[in-house]
């Protein structure tokens, strides 16, 4: 008679591996007698893309990345700047083209809720006192006004310039994609 701990580690092992819920881990498993195995070779910016393409499907590369960044709204009626409860990882993808017209957004992932921030670049964007402004217009037509705080430590550090330096993609981006809009 075998053992309780003993027939749990025959059942177990005999078990097939659960398939992933995830399209992206399909794409990257393989299968030995009915069993999906992963190979797990994927690198981080692959696994970046995928999960960036799950929450916009149009995303084909990443031009930046920021650790952390925080999103604060503009409120016309206060006049002041609002913590939007937005936080997490800042992302700048460009997306699939729309005929000639190159298409870029800014993403940030929100570590702090479900909602994530989402923005097409079009050309408006300020860089002032250390916050990446945003200004967009909504379908509705009304202006919306976004700032971007990246955290980022003092010299010698990984994320020493991060702010400056997504800043200027963001910019640079933006412009591009203002480029064939008003083309």
């Amino acid at each position: 008679m075998s053992t309780r701990k003993a027939r749990n580690r025959q059942s177990q092992a005999s078990a097939a591996a659960q398939p992933s819920d995830y399209d992206s881990d399909i794409l990257n498993s393989f299968s030995i007698n009915g069993a999906t195995s992963f190979s797990g070779q994927r690198t981080n910016p692959e696994l970046n893309l995928s999960v960036l393409q799950r929450h916009l499907p149009s995303t084909t590369s990443i031009v930046s990345i920021a650790p952390y960044a925080v999103v604060y709204t503009f409120s016309v009626s206060s006049q002041n700047w609002e913590k939007s409860g937005i936080e997490g990882t800042l992302f700048v993808c460009q997306q699939s083209s729309l005929g000639n017209a190159e298409r870029y957004a800014v993403v940030v992932l929100n570590r702090k809720g479900l909602n994530d921030f989402i923005c097409p670049l079009s050309g408006d964007v300020d860089f002032e006192a250390g916050y990446i402004i945003l200004k967009s217009t909504e379908a509705d037509g009304e202006e919306s006004i976004c700032g971007l705080w990246i955290f980022e430590e003092e010299e010698g550090t990984s994320t020493a310039g991060l702010r400056e330096m997504n800043a200027k993609i963001i910019q640079r981006c933006a412009s591009r994609a203002a480029a064939f809009i008003g083309a």
